[in-house]
């Protein structure tokens, strides 16, 4: 199996009262126009029953400014990545907004699981990243948009979870955060399916 993810787990450490509380943390990155709306929607959702933080980092760079302003209008705590001073994200806190290209595999390393950006809508057009997930170790829910022939190959295999809607995607999030079992069965899976199509990874 591949071994050449090297995140800076430093940037995790900012997670630290969320870990304390048993707080959930994931991750909706690469998205396109259309995917925050539905992320967001799912956070809504899991915040009925359970705290928890969402990282979300748009694909495109010249989106991060609109998307930054518009996550505002849902009156949810959002720290910006680039403008946070302190040690720690403050608990507080419901989104981690991503807005610098860099760090954005870093933060795989940090999350409970992925909502695969790229496939969260039937009209997403970024190009969803599979591979560094399941190089993390990390289980992954796609949504309703499996054109992409790595994702359709996975979702084929059962090496990820599918969902069609909001209601979905946040029963799959519910599930595999409740039963590390079932998560680390979907991980192994996705790692083996990876080991048997090394042709994704070029």
């Amino acid at each position: 199996m591949p071994t050449d993810y090297h995140p800076d787990t430093s940037l995790c450490e900012r997670f630290a009262e969320f870990r304390e509380r048993g707080y959930w943390v994931f991750y909706a990155p690469n998205t396109s126009e259309g995917e925050e709306t539905r992320a967001i929607g799912v956070l809504f959702e899991i915040l009925r029953k359970q705290t928890a933080i969402m990282m979300l980092s748009p694909a495109d760079p010249a989106r991060y400014e609109p998307v930054y302003y518009d996550s505002l209008k849902y009156n949810l705590p959002i720290i910006r990545h680039s403008r946070l001073f302190t040690s720690k994200v403050p608990r507080n806190n419901r989104i981690y907004f991503i807005e610098e290209t860099h760090p954005v595999s870093d933060f795989y390393a940090c999350t409970d699981l992925v909502l695969l950006g790229g496939t969260l809508t039937t009209e997403a057009t970024s190009s969803p990243d599979l591979i560094t997930p399941i190089l993390a170790g990390k289980p992954i829910i796609a949504g309703p948009k499996q054109s992409n022939p790595a994702v359709q190959s996975a979702a084929e295999a059962g090496a990820i979870r599918c969902e069609d809607t909001v209601e979905g995607l946040t029963r799959a999030i519910q599930s595999l955060e409740a039963n590390a079992e079932e998560a680390e069965t979907l991980t192994k899976r996705a790692s083996t399916w990876l080991e048997q199509h090394p042709e994704f990874l070029k």
